[in-house]
């Protein structure tokens, strides 16, 4: 479970060397960037790792828009949302001019 865990956090840094002088050595930063997660359960769409207003679209594995939500707040979304048992879905999520792309099945 650490190795895991210590994996995750390991391929989500993110490294910018900034030299400030010539003759001086290199700052480091270290950022951590959250992914954001999307889970279906009990016909609710939840969504961890993204603040802010955005937008959330859900679409089936071929393409078809099946909704869309405007939502004010995205820290710890969840909404109802009927969708058919045993599908992949597609969760676009539009928030501070970032798009990201999500996929669940249903379980």
């Amino acid at each position: 479970m650490f190795r895991k865990l210590f994996f995750s956090a390991l391929i989500s840094l993110s490294f910018t060397i900034v030299n400030a002088k010539l003759n001086s050595s290199p700052l480091i930063t270290i950022t951590f960037q959250q992914t954001p997660k999307a889970a279906y359960q009990d016909q609710q769409l939840h969504l961890l790792g993204v603040e802010g207003p955005g937008v959330i679209e859900v679409y089936s594995i071929i393409g078809n828009k099946i909704k869309e939500i405007k939502v004010q707040e995205l820290d710890n979304f969840k909404s109802y949302l009927e969708l058919d048992s045993g599908n992949m879905y597609i969760i676009r999520v539009t928030v501070s001019n970032k798009v990201y792309t999500l996929k669940i099945v249903t379980p």
